[in-house]
């Protein structure tokens, strides 16, 4: 069995620390011939061990390192005390900076030492650190000691503060009362009073003794003062640790072995903590704002961590540290976030997250659809994640309303459904918005287009052509309507129009508007088609509708049709061709027309149809490039002017060619007319 690390530390000077680590490593000696090793790890003060202890030097921490020591013989590489400790300490050379030293290579020296000692005893300084930090994460316990006056009680309360932020157990921490007794500044009764209240206790009190530095002089309080009360305060301080010691569960393996709690356990001691949390916490007493700013919401993320660091030290006292660590990281993505798919959120390689059931997540990575490990703990915690979604935007999910639209606060898009309409159970899409714009030049770069196509393109959008995006859903319509925005002119005015606002112009005149759906009475929805018709008064320039979906598409072509030059949308459809028919119905089901009617109306509105596609391998490449000249027999003449011809190749990656059909648009004339210059020869078939 390996040993157990104590380790002794105060952010305050004077309160004893070297003290009691020597007269503890001694008594714990002296206790069952238990092998002990004291390691002077006071930086930058490292010299006062060996004074108390009448030692003239001590071997170091850093000849350990620099001779490349094999681990099974480190034991014999310490300083041996007449008292039978051994001692090691950190050299003089180093007193001023720790840099050179990992502070991975100490904790491995460290834990090669506990497979030797029974006990390995630390005084660390005032200064946290990397170092310091990994020797209090392979500790089984940390002391903290401190006097009777107001600025030393105050700094230990502070030190527990940031011990329980950083997780650590409240049964490893142990409050050692120094210099106790008449000269107290601060009465002892009234200070375990205020420990209590905040459920601490103080583990032992070592009484003052004003002759104690000359006695130290004699050698240790247990070696030569052995009925003295202080030798009596470190007998029953010995006898806690060695009690304690012999349940405790060490997790400072430094080959990170894994956790035998299974994820199922951990699961379940997650939602009894939370639920603990949900019944004793109420957010808004805590911080009403929080989510009015970060620096708000870290404050509350610091309260609730200490709040759910109690209750962990009250229902499950025994668990590891790393376990502890990772429950309360969960038990925050339950309170503050989106419990298990908060990860998913944070990373930015995924762009689109589907919950299919509680516990079946899928997430889009780099193009690719891959099933996760992630699940919500029971279909209720999935509903509850919705609900808390839907509730922060105003909406309600219920059986009379099953089907949700919404919008997270950075700006993804949330759809929600649930049983009835749902029959496996409740499914949450999420897709993700990414603050960065992609431009042009990233879109060639990642093979969406060619320098032609692009040039093209940005001939398009100056000439003012009206133009509709076509694609699959998750094809990059919306991506490629943002990188087309951004051609626009800036003197021109520009009135966006979505259901859920995701365009982001960087020019400085446009209004960007937002439907609204209908609020819990029923009440209060403003649709696409009504900001459209309402747009037309506000006197744009051009018009961007996110995605014509119904009775909006016929007000769109009436804009278009009226001098709104320049306008774009975008459509579900898997061709140009496909893309026509499919506006042709939206209209037909807002308005009675003949459709041939309908077919003049678009022909006279739509000047360039781009179709995008999502191929195989995730990438998305603009699939096809097309004009519309006219109408003839009944039907809207549409000229191919670019596609793209893909070739698999054997790592399933689609590659392939931008060609063109060796047609000439007609809307070149315009291009001529506004003085827009295009290399003819970019029409030309390869």
């Amino acid at each position: 069995m390996s040993g157990h690390i104590i380790s002794i530390y105060s952010s305050k000077g004077g309160v004893g620390k070297t003290f009691i680590a020597v007269n503890l490593a001694v008594d714990l000696c002296k206790t069952d011939d238990l092998k002990v090793l004291l390691i002077d790890f006071n930086y930058p003060f490292s010299t006062d061990i060996a004074q108390l202890l009448n030692l003239k030097s001590t071997r170091s921490i850093e000849q350990m390192i620099v001779k490349k020591i094999k681990t099974s013989i480190l034991h014999t590489f310490v300083t041996s005390h007449s008292s039978g400790i051994s001692v090691v300490s950190l050299s003089e050379e180093i007193l001023t900076s720790l840099d050179h030293l990992s502070p991975y290579t100490i904790e491995n020296i460290i834990y090669s030492l506990t497979q030797t000692y029974d006990f390995i005893i630390i005084d660390i300084g005032m200064n946290y650190c990397q170092h310091v930090a990994k020797l209090l994460d392979i500790s089984s316990f940390i002391l903290l000691p401190f006097i009777l006056d107001p600025l030393s009680v105050q700094i230990v309360q502070k030190d527990i503060g940031f011990f329980q932020k950083k997780s650590f157990p409240k049964e490893m921490i142990k409050l050692i009362a120094n210099k106790t007794g008449e000269n107290n500044h601060v009465d002892y009764d009234y200070i375990v009073k205020q420990f209590h209240k905040n459920e601490r206790k103080i583990t032992i009190s070592i009484p003052y003794d004003k002759n104690a530095t000359s006695n130290m002089s004699c050698g240790t309080y247990p070696t030569h003062f052995m009925r003295d009360a202080i030798t009596q305060a470190f007998d029953r301080l010995t006898q806690n640790i060695i009690e304690e010691s012999k349940s405790i569960i060490k997790d400072y393996n430094i080959k990170n072995l894994e956790d035998n709690n299974k994820q199922s356990d951990l699961d379940i001691l997650k939602y009894q903590v939370h639920e603990q949390l949900m019944k004793s916490t109420d957010f808004k007493k805590i911080d009403p704002d929080a989510d009015s700013s970060l620096e708000k919401r870290e404050k509350l993320k610091s309260k609730l961590t200490e709040i759910i660091s109690r209750i962990i030290d009250f229902k499950m006292p025994e668990i590891s540290r790393r376990v502890r660590g990772k429950l309360i990281r969960s038990v925050l993505q339950e309170a503050m976030g989106l419990g298990p798919v908060q990860d998913l959120l944070a990373d930015n390689d995924i762009s689109e997250i589907m919950v299919n059931k509680h516990d079946q997540i899928y997430v889009e990575k780099k193009g690719k659809i891959i099933l996760t490990d992630k699940k919500f703990q029971s279909e209720q915690h999935l509903l509850n994640i919705i609900s808390k979604i839907v509730s922060s935007v105003g909406r309600k999910i219920d059986i009379q309303s099953p089907m949700v639209d919404a919008r997270l606060k950075d700006g993804s898009r949330v759809n929600a459904i649930i049983n009835p309409l749902a029959i496996n159970g409740a499914a949450l899409t999420i897709r993700k918005f990414f603050t960065e714009k992609i431009s042009i030049d990233d879109m060639i770069n990642l093979g969406s287009m060619n320098r032609q196509i692009a040039d093209f393109l940005q001939a398009v959008i100056f000439a003012k052509l009206n133009v509709l995006i076509a694609g699959g859903t998750g094809s990059g319509k919306t991506t490629l309507l943002n990188v087309l925005s951004g051609f626009i002119p800036e003197d021109e005015r520009v009135i966006t129009i979505e259901d859920v606002a995701e365009l982001k112009l960087r020019q400085p005149h446009v209004i960007s508007l937002e439907s609204r759906p209908k609020n819990i009475q029923g009440k209060g929805e403003i649709t696409i088609k009504d900001l459209v018709k309402n747009s037309l008064r506000m006197r744009p320039d051009r018009i961007v509708v996110g995605e014509c979906r119904g009775a909006e598409s016929f007000d769109m072509l009436q804009a278009m049709n009226t001098g709104h030059d320049g306008s774009l949308t975008t459509i579900h459809a898997n061709s140009s061709y496909e893309a026509v028919d499919k506006l042709a119905n939206l209209v037909l089901e807002a308005v009675e027309l003949p459709q041939q009617a309908i077919k003049e109306q678009i022909a006279g509105a739509i000047d360039i149809i781009i179709h995008i596609k999502r191929y195989r391998d995730g990438s998305r490449k603009i699939s096809q490039i097309s004009e519309i000249t006219g109408i003839k027999d009944y039907k809207i003449i549409l000229n191919d002017i670019f596609r793209f011809k893909p070739l698999q190749n054997k790592q399933s990656q689609t590659v392939g060619d931008f060609i063109s059909e060796n047609y000439k648009p007609a809307c070149l004339e315009r291009f001529d007319e506004m003085g827009i210059r295009l290399l003819r020869e970019i029409f030309w078939g390869n």
